[in-house]
This record gives C-alpha cells, sequence and structure tokens, in this order.
C-alpha cells in the first residue's frame, strides 16, 4: 500500500489538502506515500512536518509538465531537497512563463464568444493552469451557455475536467502553452543528479526514446498506474527490466470531483525496492 502519485490542493486542479491526503490515507492503511503536485511543492513542506502524526512514510516529491517533440510528458521528481533555491528558481521561471501564455487561451476563449477574463481564472488553485481551472472559469458567467452542457450535466459530466482538458488543451489551443514548457530532457540533465526522476504514466512509450532519456538521466518509470491495464504493466516492466530503470506505482490522484474512479493507493503493484531505497537515501 505505497502511492507515490498524490496531488493536493496545490495542485490546481486537486480536489483535497495535503492534510485531508494524509488522514484518507491513513484511514485505507497505506504505509507510505508521497505529493507529486504540477510545479509546486508547498505541499511537500506539509507533509514532511505532519506524516509522522499518521504513520506514514513520506517522500517529496513533485510532477514537472514538460515537452519534447511537440508532446507533453509528464516527469516526477523525488528525494529533492525542499528548499533547493535551484528548484524554486525553475519552478517560478516557468510557472510565470506558463500563466502568461494563459492569456491567449483567455482571448481564444472570447473570440468564440464565452465571456472570460483573467481574474475568472487567477485564482482557481495554484501551480500552473488546466482544464480545471478554465472550466471553472468558464461556468463563472457562462452557465448557460449550451457547449459548456455536456460538462456540467450531459454525457461527460462524469469526468468533466479531464474532459476538458483533452477536449481543449490537448488540441491545438493548448499548443501555445505546451511550447513553453521545460524541455523533457534538459529537465532531466539539470535535475538527475538531485533526486530521482520517474517518467509518469508512459504507457507503450517506444524503448529507443526511452534508451535516449536514460541516457539524459532518467531514473525509472511509473509501470504501476490507474492509465496502465495488466498487458501496458508488462511491456513497461520488461523494458524496465532491460534498461536497468527503477519501477514506480502512483495513482495520479485528483481528487473524486476532478478524477473520478479513482482512489487513493489505487495502483495494481509497488514501487521497486530500490526505488524505495533509494527514495530513504535521499
Amino acid at each position: 500500500m505505497i502511492d507515490l502519485h498524490i496531488h493536493t490542493t496545490y495542485s490546481s486542479d486537486g480536489q483535497h489538502t495535503p492534510e485531508e491526503i494524509l488522514r484518507m490515507a491513513q484511514d485505507l492503511g497505506l504505509t507510505a506515500l508521497a505529493f507529486a503536485d504540477h510545479m509546486e511543492i508547498g505541499a511537500v513542506h506539509e507533509g514532511l512536518r505532519r506524516a509522522q502524526d499518521y504513520a506514514l512514510e513520506f517522500f517529496p516529491g513533485l510532477e514537472f509538465s514538460t515537452q519534447h517533440a511537440q508532446q507533453e510528458f509528464h516527469l516526477l521528481y523525488y528525494g529533492f531537497d525542499s528548499e533547493d533555491s535551484a528548484l524554486y528558481e525553475f519552478l517560478h521561471r516557468y510557472c510565470t512563463i506558463i500563466w502568461d501564455q494563459a492569456t491567449e487561451i483567455i482571448d481564444h476563449f472570447t473570440g468564440m464568444g464565452f465571456d472570460l477574463e483573467r481574474a475568472d481564472i487567477d485564482n482557481w488553485g495554484r501551480s500552473i493552469p488546466t482544464g480545471f481551472t478554465f472550466l471553472n472559469g468558464l461556468k463563472k458567467r457562462n452557465l448557460k451557455d449550451a457547449r459548456l452542457h455536456d460538462y456540467i450535466a450531459g454525457r461527460k459530466s462524469g469526468s468533466p475536467y479531464l474532459n476538458f482538458y483533452k477536449d481543449f488543451l490537448l488540441a491545438d489551443l493548448g499548443e501555445g502553452v505546451r511550447e513553453m514548457l521545460p524541455a523533457l530532457t534538459e529537465t532531466i540533465a539539470r535535475f538527475h543528479s538531485r533526486g530521482v526522476l520517474i517518467l509518469a504514466h508512459p504507457g507503450y512509450i517506444e524503448q529507443p526514446l526511452l534508451q535516449d532519456l536514460r541516457e539524459h538521466g532518467l531514473d525509472g518509470i511509473e509501470v504501476y498506474s490507474t492509465y496502465h491495464d495488466k498487458e501496458t504493466v508488462m511491456y513497461l516492466t520488461e523494458l524496465a527490466r532491460d534498461l536497468a530503470l527503477l519501477i514506480s506505482a502512483g495513482s495520479d490522484y485528483h481528487g473524486e470531483l476532478i478524477k473520478p474512479g479513482i482512489s487513493i493507493g489505487d495502483v495494481q503493484g509497488e514501487p521497486s525496492a530500490s526505488l524505495l531505497n533509494a527514495l530513504r537515501k535521499k
């Protein structure tokens, strides 16, 4: 019962506070966990202070949003120094750039006839903007707009924020934001000596790409994930063995409202002993 990929309210699309997560993890019988918020480590400080009160082993975590070959990749970073000034500078720089780029997305939505202003999205959560950020912003003054019906009460309302993200921000509309993300290989090279780097929910990633990332300093892959079926797990396990990569396990929990059907600890395997040993040494 170890979950190394949990989001809190320090992510712009996280539903529960760090304290609530710790309480739920204890109730579910978890033994260890990591907060891995998007481009933000505020929850890490709370976890380091309070996890022992819940008899939980806690690992500092973070999820970098990066880009490679015009695609978005998420990179999990563990065991880092929570006071690392270089990390703070990196996160501040890219979060500022990405939020500035969000203006273009607002302009796009207003060009479509939606009523949306910067103030509508600035106060929604922390870290970088997500589908949660923009859908909530649009809902403030556009509830009667038929184009939002599917996400509010229609066929996509079961997982509205994830569907909105897929429909809008993974399409051409999000291209400008993706271009502002740090490069995956450069991020790996910059931080590989400071902590442990794991590629999040990689799916059927091709071996040559994974080999290249390994050579840049990638330490492992998230084999066990709510995104992966048994066949994907088998494929990734073999890749990890062939490339001498560490194996991680995480639910990518955001909360019931954000990603329904995913619970804390909702993973079908555990991190490799070598990964846990590496994290404990940090």
